[in-house]
C-alpha cells in the first residue's frame, strides 16, 4: 500500500510474540505486532515520536550495521 521503498525490517520480540518494525524512504514506519496471544498479525502505520525511547533503544541494538545511520535519522524526526 505505501509506494515508497523499503529500507529495512527490524525484529524486536517480545518474548514469544512478534514485534516488527518496517522502515521506508520516505519516513513512514509500518509496525507489525502482536498484542497477545490472542491478538496476533496487528498492523499499524507509527510515527517516531510514537516509539518509545526503551523501544528505539531496542530497534537500534537489533538494526543491521548497513542500516544504522538511516534508522537513526529516522527515529528522531
Amino acid at each position: 500500500m505505501n509506494g515508497s521503498k523499503e529500507i529495512v525490517t527490524v525484529s524486536v520480540p517480545k518474548g514469544d510474540l512478534d514485534n516488527d518494525y518496517t522502515f521506508f524512504e520516505d519516513g513512514k514506519i509500518r509496525h507489525n505486532y502482536d498484542q497477545n496471544a490472542n491478538k496476533l498479525g496487528l498492523e499499524a502505520w507509527i510515527t517516531p515520536r510514537s516509539i518509545a525511547d526503551s523501544e528505539k533503544d531496542k530497534i537500534m541494538k537489533a538494526c543491521p550495521p548497513e542500516h544504522k545511520i538511516k534508522i537513526t535519522a529516522l527515529l528522531k524526526r
